[in-house]
């Protein structure tokens, strides 16, 4: 499958700050990807850097192979929802897609159709100000899709649902990667990604931790939950042992990777005789590590 989008050497600085250190992966065509991190990672600093809000940063972006800072109406290809959608709530769902159809030069027939994909249809004419907020995240979603995007980019779209408004916006990401969209998706959450999504790039503290193809069952390295007493001895103790490496750390539950060559910790004989080791699990899928 072709890479649609490729960010390369991506960085970001507020002052001293960090926001986006070096970020590089690439985003497969027609796939659900997920920019995956929690709070202060950078996933929403990368949104913006892609969406044209934020106009200063280092390195590149590539669509289809062509630079998005040499092509001015790159914006184009993408829908983007960033934070919470905004309308007008004194008029009608039908009649501020109208407007934004206006701004955007798309066709007046692309209403009915947007509205439809989101379940919307039969709400149309009644005020915003009357939905609900799964109602108004659906509405922006139909309003990212008016001029008929390549690629939806959206920021935490399950931010403040119930569970019903989940599965409804489940339901129109599947909908649409089956209409060809590529989507990409920023999240904390790991049952979105395990539910949903094709492909991940975890980020923290503004750096890339991993980019996978989910799907993809081969794993060319080996991850380990290691439960400890004393997680600070441990970790220099890791730390000192050649083919491991510490992935995250939180309370008394370390994430650790381990090279393929290299033994199995659980039959690591060096490793088992660490003291203050409570337990060692294999990780079966890559991503269940960010529950640490």
């Amino acid at each position: 499958m072709s890479n649609i989008l490729s960010i390369d050497s991506v960085s970001k600085y507020y002052g001293q700050l960090k926001a986006l250190d070096g970020i590089s992966f690439e985003v497969p065509e027609n796939s659900i990807f997920a920019i995956l991190g929690p709070n202060g990672s950078g996933k929403s600093t990368l949104i913006r850097v892609l969406a044209g809000l934020i106009t200063s940063w280092e390195g590149d972006i590539f669509y289809k192979n062509h630079s998005i800072r040499k092509k001015e109406n790159y914006t184009n290809n993408f829908g983007f929802i960033v934070e919470d959608p905004s309308f007008y709530e004194y008029l009608s769902g039908a009649m501020n897609l109208r407007i934004l159809c206006r701004l955007t030069s798309s066709p007046f027939t692309r209403i009915e159709e947007v509205l439809s994909l989101v379940d919307l249809s039969d709400r149309k004419d009644e005020l915003v100000s009357n939905y609900s907020y799964g109602m108004k995240q659906r509405l922006g979603i139909a309003q990212a899709l008016l001029h008929d995007p390549k690629i939806l980019i959206l920021d935490e779209p399950n931010n403040g649902l119930d569970p019903v408004g989940v599965n409804q916006i489940a339901d129109i990401i599947y909908k649409l990667s089956h209409e060809g969209k590529t989507i990409c998706i920023s999240t904390h959450s790991l049952n979105e990604v395990d539910r949903l999504c094709t492909d991940v790039a975890i980020m923290k503290k503004g750096r890339l931790v991993v980019a996978k193809d989910i799907r993809d069952g081969s794993n060319k390295k080996r991850f380990f939950r290691v439960e400890t007493f004393d997680a600070k001895y441990v970790l220099s103790k890791i730390k000192s042992l050649r083919g491991l490496s510490v992935l995250a750390a939180q309370s008394n539950s370390i994430l650790v990777s381990q090279s393929v060559n290299s033994i199995p910790l659980n039959e690591n004989k060096t490793f088992n005789k660490i003291k203050s080791i409570k337990s060692i699990q294999t990780e079966s899928n890559l991503i269940e590590y960010y529950y640490v």
